[in-house]
C-alpha cells in the first residue's frame, strides 16, 4: 500500500504493509501487530539512508497517522 506523510516539513512517500493484532482464542493462537515499510522516497529519490537514525520516530509517526485515519 502506498501513502504519504509530512515528516520534518517534507512529503515522503512510502510503501507498507500493516497487519493489526488478532486476539488469541481457544482455537487460534492470535498474532501480534506487524508493520513493514518497503521503501521510502522523497521527490522520487530513495530516502531510506537519509532517515536511518530517525527510522523509529518516522515509523511511529506513520502508525499514529494510520490509527487517526
Amino acid at each position: 500500500m502506498k501513502n504519504t506523510i509530512n515528516y520534518l516539513g517534507h512529503e515522503f512517500e512510502f510503501d507498507f504493509d500493516y497487519q493489526p493484532a488478532e486476539r488469541r482464542t481457544h482455537d487460534y493462537p492470535g498474532i501480534d501487530e506487524e508493520f513493514t515499510i518497503y521503501n521510502i522516497t522523497l521527490n522520487g529519490i530513495d530516502a531510506t539512508d537519509l532517515l536511518d537514525r530517525q527510522m523509529d520516530d518516522f515509523e511511529e509517526q506513520i502508525v499514529n497517522q494510520l490509527k487517526d485515519n
